[in-house]
């Protein structure tokens, strides 16, 4: 093949790739181009060899299935010693090579190829798929049925080997590995394999010798259209990213083909298809009938190991008079902040980990035993995202008649149906409100207690919540949210249960209070104590009132070199620390300390500010480290050296952090999201999501200071690289600001700042 031959040859190929119609068709279609130009390179090259020979195309390629930027699998199988074919291979691969492909080779003897299937799985399953291309054909077809045979006569522990392959996520993943994962093209492959092995004859597609019973003409045939599909995608992948790609992302699959529903329909099928023929699903789970209530509770009462059946079933039908339209949530896409699933693989996997929980989950036991069903439970954790068959917002108030619904269909009673309904419509209150609202504020827990109005649905509702953002990705229920969300159950229960009156907040904290002077005797420390504000007593314990009163206590006079002093205690939170500080108040001080924190590579997951006597504040801190390091003692002796500097007005925090972003930049990207909420008598709430930053606390806390307000209590949570925090601010007066102009001009500044430092990053 001359050089123009080659050119052409690419020439042709290119225009292949841009104008196909991506699809099964194509890949046959560049395989057979392929095939022209490879085979011509091979008869050019062995012309003069006087060696016998033959080409294989192996696994893809064998298969006609090569996609724009597949490698070229190839075997040179010669009859002599390998190394007489070492300058013909050579003229075959470099002009390959030199028009950058990819190629996997090796050239062998008809025994070392089967020596090397006889070693080696994976060369063993590639050369089950492999074609002649070129050469002698009778060399070739004696080194294939050679291979097949050998995979024959291993049949039992090569399926074994298959039937062990490592499979990762789900055929219901919003981003699917369409290569490796669940439902794609490696799981075709196996049963591509599966077919082989059982014909003693390579092959490139399944057939109904890889499951006998299992794998019918219909099956088959849905086969081919997932094969058509994947292969479809996959193209598209290729075309547009210019290289070799195989995880669709969420914004591929809105213009990828048969990117939405329909490709999740084809590897759930072929996922199904494949756990039949290694016998883990049955004949009777691929064609179900319609389940009873007790189908579905026997099922989940045994956890989240039963998912596959529980996955068909819903997917196939099963499950609709028990759960009506969750077939149609199976492929439902609405992708959001976190979620990896489906909208009905995530309710079903939501469902098992709720059944499972109590037995980790001392909340979730107090209502009821691990493995207890309530009806209420299963049918909300089931339906709690049916609302989202319509797009936007509201989906769980639309929701809660489909819980209802289902539980009547199971057998509950009206008022288990009805509290089924609850939950979904209130499934995001907890959640919601102890990442965004002021949980140390009664009137907050107030409000929570009156939306549920019952200890036995608090409890449901608590188990729901943790199972469903458990099952929305694991950035959602991280230890420090799980923390905030188990303190407002605990302080709502209080607020539900007979013998206390109203949250029973107040009255804790007065005993709070009463214990802590019990601990620190009369004089400085006491009065500290005597003045602080009941909100300040509100989640802490005598002795650690007593400890921030002694910080306080123990200030030297504005100017001195003990002007502030820190505590640091654990936290609840595992691998997180508690960093109380005291010093002197001064405008911006909230920022001040901040910014410390994350110039000594800390990351700051909430906070709260009490003021102090004669003009002192009182900041603790809930922080984890920033960096892959472990927090030691190292890190408290920075923390001091950066705090006494900035005190004293030694530490210029803007040049500082701006240095620590050059080395630790953003995780994400995209805008910032400024708004504020008026919810809280005691507050108001600006809500910041924007790309996580060293010192992005520090930035806000700058801008709200020069606005003229002060910072209560921060929560921060940071989810993908995007940070989401809240800072609940006050005025002078320590009033809660509620003027629109106000509120939208220091809304505008944080996002006026926040867009220029991203600009310079």
């Amino acid at each position: 093949m001359g050089d123009g031959s080659l050119a052409e040859f690419i020439a042709r190929r290119v225009e292949l790739i841009d104008s196909a119609e991506p699809g099964t068709a194509a890949t046959r279609a560049l395989s057979d181009l392929t095939d022209e130009a490879v085979s011509a390179l091979a008869e050019a090259a062995f012309a003069s060899s006087g060696i016998r020979w033959g080409l294989l195309a192996l696994g893809a390629y064998g298969s006609r299935r090569l996609l724009p930027f597949s490698d070229l699998d190839l075997v040179v199988i010669v009859s002599a010693d390998p190394r007489a074919a070492r300058e013909p291979v050579q003229a075959l691969l470099y002009p390959l090579w030199d028009a950058g492909f990819e190629v996997g080779h090796a050239v062998r003897t008809r025994k070392e190829h089967l020596r090397a299937c006889t070693d080696d799985t994976e060369t063993l399953t590639a050369t089950l798929t492999g074609r002649h291309l070129a050469g002698d054909a009778a060399l070739t077809a004696e080194t294939l049925t050679a291979v097949a045979s050998l995979a024959r006569k291993r049949r039992t522990s090569l399926l074994r080997t298959l039937g062990s392959r490592e499979r990762t996520g789900s055929p219901y993943d919003l981003e699917p590995n369409l290569k490796e994962g669940v439902g794609g093209q490696r799981d075709i492959d196996e049963l591509t394999w599966r077919t082989a092995v059982d014909r003693g004859e390579p092959v490139s597609q399944p057939g109904a010798e890889a499951a006998p019973g299992v794998l019918g003409d219909a099956e088959l045939g849905d086969l081919a259209v997932a094969q058509d599909r994947i292969s479809a995608a996959r193209w598209a992948l290729h075309r547009s990213a210019r290289r070799k790609e195989a995880v669709l992302d969420i914004d591929s699959a809105e213009t990828t083909p048969s990117g939405g529903s329909a490709l999740h329909e084809s590897l759930a099928t072929v996922h199904e298809l494949l756990l039949a023929t290694r016998g883990e699903l049955t004949f009777e789970d691929l064609h179900p009938a319609p389940w009873s209530t007790r189908d579905l509770t026997r099922l989940l009462a045994r956890g989240t190991v039963m998912l596959p059946r529980l996955e068909c079933a819903a997917r196939r039908g099963a499950l609709e008079t028990l759960a009506p339209g969750i077939a149609e949530l199976m492929t439902l896409r609405r992708p959001a902040l976190s979620h990896r699933l489906t909208v009905g693989a995530h309710s079903l996997l939501t469902t098992a980990l709720a059944i499972e929980l109590p037995a980790t989950d001392a909340i979730a036991t107090s209502g009821r035993s691990a493995g207890d069903l309530p009806l209420a439970l299963v049918a909300a954790a089931l339906m709690h995202d049916a609302g989202k068959t319509l797009a936007g917002p509201g989906h769980a108030e639309r929701g809660e008649p489909a819980a209802v619904t289902a539980a009547l269909a199971m057998g509950a009673e009206r008022d288990t149906a009805s509290a089924a309904g609850v939950l979904v419509r209130e499934h995001l209150l907890l959640a919601e409100t102890a990442s965004g609202s002021d949980i140390d504020d009664e009137d907050v827990v107030l409000r929570v207690a009156a939306r549920i109005g019952d200890r036995d649905l608090l409890v449901l509702l608590y188990t729901l919540t943790a199972a469903d953002s458990m099952a929305t990705g694991p950035s959602t229920w991280d230890a420090w949210h799980a923390s905030l969300v188990r303190t407002l159950v605990a302080r709502a229960d209080a607020a539900l249960a007979d013998d206390v009156d109203g949250a029973g907040m107040v009255a804790a904290a007065e005993s709070v209070r009463g214990a802590a002077l019990a601990l620190a005797g009369d004089g400085a420390v006491a009065s500290i104590l005597r003045s602080a504000t009941v909100r300040y007593f509100i989640g802490r314990t005598p002795a650690e009132a007593t400890a921030d009163a002694r910080l306080l206590a123990g200030l030297g006079p504005r100017g001195s070199r003990t002007q502030s002093s820190l505590r640091v205690s654990l936290a609840d939170t595992p691998g997180a620390h508690r960093v109380t500080i005291a010093t002197y108040d001064r405008p911006g001080a909230f920022a001040l300390l901040a910014g410390t924190i994350a110039l000594a590579g800390l990351d700051i997951l909430g906070a709260t500010a009490f003021p102090g006597p004669s003009g002192t504040v009182l900041d603790t801190f809930t922080v984890t480290s920033a960096t892959l390091a472990e927090i030691g003692p190292e890190t408290w002796t920075t923390l001091e050296r950066h705090l006494t500097a900035a005190v004293e007005g030694h530490l210029d925090l803007r040049v500082r952090l701006a240095e620590r972003r050059r080395h630790y930049p953003s995780r994400s990207n995209g805008r910032a999201r400024i708004a504020t909420r008026t919810d809280s008598t005691f507050a108001t709430a600006l809500d910041v999501s924007a790309p996580d930053r060293p010192g992005l606390l520090f930035d806000i806390a700058d801008e709200v200071a020069r606005a003229g307000f002060e910072i209560a209590r921060v929560n921060a949570r940071t989810r993908q690289g995007r940070a989401h925090d809240t800072f609940h601010i006050v005025d002078a007066e320590g009033l809660a600001p509620r003027d629109p102009g106000e509120l939208g001009h220091l809304a505008m500044r944080v996002r006026e700042r926040l867009a220029r430092i991203a600009e310079n990053s």
